[in-house]
């Protein structure tokens, strides 16, 4: 069995994603400066925590009961859906500092790490151990009352 907990390795996912998109997000910046979120960095320090958070949650359940796995991560999924909803009718409504360029910053940073997080969660499921199903009997065959042999003495 790997010693290796999802939690762990989630993160170091995490953590190479952030790097990845601190690495296009400095180019984007530097190459768009004008259509940029200017405060970018926070946002996606918000949404690595947002999403390290959550998993934590579905994976700490998930040791407890392994069954539940796929009920608690929707559950985790629709949470982290509704803080993100919050977030952004703040952000769009309230501080209304260049919308669309956060908007467009905040969509690209959900989708990287949902795409991460599902692939995680899928291989992850995979991996678990499965339990034997449980068998369906097959309908037990009547022995044929009649052959051909006495239907043609009927005859």
């Amino acid at each position: 069995m790997n010693s290796v907990s999802p939690l762990r390795k989630y993160t170091r996912n995490l953590i190479i994603a952030g790097v990845v998109l601190i690495i296009i997000s400095s180019l984007a910046q530097y190459l768009w400066s004008n259509n940029m979120y200017p405060l970018w960095p926070i946002l996606l320090l918000f949404v690595i925590g947002v999403q390290w958070l959550v998993f934590g949650f579905v994976s700490k359940f998930a040791q407890h009961k392994p069954a539940t796995l796929l009920k608690q991560y929707q559950i985790a999924k629709y949470t982290k859906m509704f803080i993100y909803m919050v977030v952004l009718v703040i952000y769009v409504f309230a501080i209304r500092v260049n919308p669309m360029a956060f908007l467009m910053t905040f969509i690209v940073y959900y989708l990287v790490f949902t795409v991460l997080e599902t692939w995680f969660i899928h291989r992850w499921m995979n991996a678990l151990p499965r339990t034997p199903e449980k068998r369906q009997q097959a309908p037990t065959e009547k022995p044929e009352t009649q052959n051909s042999n006495t239907q043609e003495e009927q005859k």
